[in-house]
């Protein structure tokens, strides 16, 4: 069999991903599988756990990615209320839910992914604090709070 070029590889590792956020956003992580990830890019299951081992790779991968989508439904620029009114009405779209879902089974469920959820955490923090000073630390834990009681419900 011929070797792949990395460029082949490069390309279904970014179909993989499309896919992983696609069914992340809009099945949630627990219910995407390599069997749904299959599905949906025609690589096999094979094929997908060749570039990505453990499901917990996928979190890794997609980072930054998430973290940025997160951030795009807050409003960063006009000051701490305007910030917590942001995520407030965040927690109204399901993309921005099923992020947080996926940060809190990270912190709560996933035991050797913690790294994932500590590094959106800390991002988080440090966003909060460089933009709307130490008082905003406070803020976002009862944002943290607010959304795991929403998510509950």
């Amino acid at each position: 069999m011929p070797k792949r070029s990395k460029e082949d590889t490069e390309k279904t590792i970014q179909t993989i991903m499309d896919a992983v956020v696609d069914q992340i956003l809009t099945l949630g992580y627990d219910k995407m599988s390599y069997t749904t990830l299959s599905n949906q890019t025609g690589i096999s299951r094979t094929g997908i756990s060749h570039h990505f081992p453990k499901k917990q790779d996928f979190s890794n991968a997609i980072d930054g990615r998430f973290f940025s989508l997160f951030v795009e439904k807050l409003e960063l620029e006009q000051g701490l209320d305007s910030f917590v009114t942001s995520w407030i009405e965040a927690l109204k779209d399901e993309k921005f839910c099923a992020i947080l879902r996926l940060l809190f089974h990270h912190i709560v469920i996933a035991e050797t992914s913690h790294e994932f959820a500590s590094r959106g955490i800390d991002r988080l923090y440090r966003l909060c604090q460089e933009r709307f000073g130490e008082d905003s630390v406070k803020e976002l834990e009862w944002l943290f709070g607010k959304s795991l009681i929403s998510l509950a419900c």
